[in-house]
């Protein structure tokens, strides 16, 4: 018996009927569908869609069917597979899988193989889950589109003549055609939030540590995020109930939530909350057309949850990018400094954080920690006036798959960091924020991004879960 087969796409609905993670693993749990089907089903999917998308820079199909026939044989025997059971997923390449490759991107590392497993996919693994392959990132996953000197070009399936973000385009792309229900990504200035908005996608980033980032993990900017790309809120939590609790391998992460994410769905009363809708955070310009369709959701939103409208009163100040860039100037510079000789083989993106690290000294560090702790007081200050905070999940509509990013918003210049500027400030100060499907703008999906206090995930996962049961996301 099982459980039917998923559909072809459309261009109105690119997954085109494909099962999702709660649908797969609750029928993988009852032995309605095999967990080795589920896979077959996805790596065929993967065959046809991929070629014309770039989502996938690795498949395992071999190790995939082996570790499905593994969850079928505990279904066989009564015993219990798990809450993710059979359900396919891909895996950003910034996270490790022992056995595949991990070239982050990057020509630097093309032929490098990982040693060790990240723990977001060893405990999916763990509660049934079954990895299919490595999707696409830009080179260290720094910009906002998916392209690389390694892999080429990756492309929306809403569209392909546009981007589906980045950096964690790759899993985007994935999930919107409906190849896999879930894939792994990483934020640290809007690379979960981004390619959600452009793909129609849920993508959260948690209170800073909620998803543990070992083992072996290293940075010195502590502003990313791990998490996944889904196409329901409910698929999010299942996820999130599985990876997320303090991890020895992470000296920042957070014990588990008391009650599971899943749980709380349904649970948390919204009602009264105050709700502030700041479609420029007070000081970044925002396309006309992005900030229509998603302020429209934004004002339902507002009045079937039964929200109190009030004031954002923020103006961020102009510090906060300069010490973005400035913190994460050192990440890149540690991916480089071995590679004298070879800048010509880096994407010019990367190869500019190499030149700005040549010129960082220590009072532009101290300046930009000092640039943090006034945005985390002033965000402090904010949320004693609302506790949930609206803005679109970037400025700008999808673009050129082939990059470059905008470098005018709204008739302003920007530079390289000017679509990010909803969402690279909550990196910094860590609070949890989702982008959920609100609309279409510019011929792709667009989203509201949702942020609330930090360690209040739940409460965000539960505004983010009234958005998309509004019905007009998609």
């Amino acid at each position: 018996m099982t459980g039917g087969r998923p559909g072809a796409g459309t261009a109105s609905d690119p997954a085109g009927g494909a099962r999702t993670v709660v649908e797969t693993a609750e029928l993988v749990r009852k032995g309605a569908l095999g967990a080795r089907e589920a896979v077959e089903e996805a790596l065929d999917r993967i065959a046809r869609l991929d070629p014309g998308l770039g989502a996938f820079v690795h498949v395992d199909a071999e190790g995939a069917v082996r570790r499905a026939r593994e969850v079928d044989e505990r279904v066989a025997r009564g015993d219990d597979p798990g809450p993710l059971a059979g359900v396919p997923l891909g895996v950003k390449e910034l996270h490790a899988v022992a056995g595949w490759p991990f070239a982050m991107g990057s020509a630097l590392h093309a032929d490098r193989v990982a040693r060790h497993t990240s723990t977001l996919v060893a405990r999916a693994v763990a509660a049934g889950a079954v990895p299919v392959g490595a999707t696409a990132s830009p080179e260290f996953g720094r910009a906002s589109f998916t392209a690389s000197r390694l892999h080429g070009v990756t492309r929306n399936p809403w569209n392909p003549a546009l981007t589906p973000g980045g950096s964690s385009g790759g899993s985007a792309a994935a999930v919107a055609a409906g190849m896999v229900p879930v894939a792994t990504g990483t934020d640290g200035a809007g690379s979960l939030r981004i390619p959600a908005s452009y793909c129609g996608l849920v993508g959260f980033k948690g209170t800073y540590g909620r998803v543990p980032r070992g083992p072996y993990h290293w940075g010195t900017a502590e502003n990313d995020h791990y998490g996944v790309l889904t196409r329901t809120v409910r698929d999010t939590a299942r996820y999130l109930d599985c990876v997320c609790g303090a991890d020895e391998y992470d000296r920042s992460s957070l014990p588990a939530p008391a009650e599971p994410f899943e749980a709380a769905l349904g649970a948390i009363d919204l009602r009264g909350l105050r709700v502030a809708w700041a479609p420029d955070l007070g000081n970044a310009p925002c396309d006309p057309e992005v900030a229509a369709a998603v302020g429209a959701v934004a004002e339902k939103f507002a009045a079937e949850a039964g929200l109190r409208r009030v004031e954002a009163g923020l103006r961020l100040e102009a510090a906060c990018g300069a010490a973005f860039r400035t913190l994460s100037v050192a990440d890149v510079h540690a991916e480089l400094r071995e590679a004298a000789g070879r800048l010509g083989d880096v994407h010019p993106t990367v190869r500019r954080y190499g030149d700005a690290a040549a010129a960082l000294d220590a009072d532009a560090l101290v300046d930009a920690h000092q640039a943090r702790a006034r945005l985390v007081a002033e965000l402090a200050a904010a949320f004693e006036r609302f506790d949930l905070l609206l803005t679109p999940a970037t400025q700008v509509p999808a673009f050129a798959a082939e990059g470059p990013m905008p470098t005018e918003i709204a008739g302003r210049a920007v530079d390289h960091w000017g679509a990010l500027a909803v969402t690279f400030p909550f990196n910094l100060s860590g609070h949890p924020a989702v982008s959920v499907p609100a609309g279409t703008a510019g011929g792709a999906p667009v989203g509201l991004q949702i942020v609330g206090r930090r360690h209040r995930d739940a409460t965000v996962l539960a505004a983010a879960a009234a958005v998309e049961a509004l019905g007009a996301a998609r």
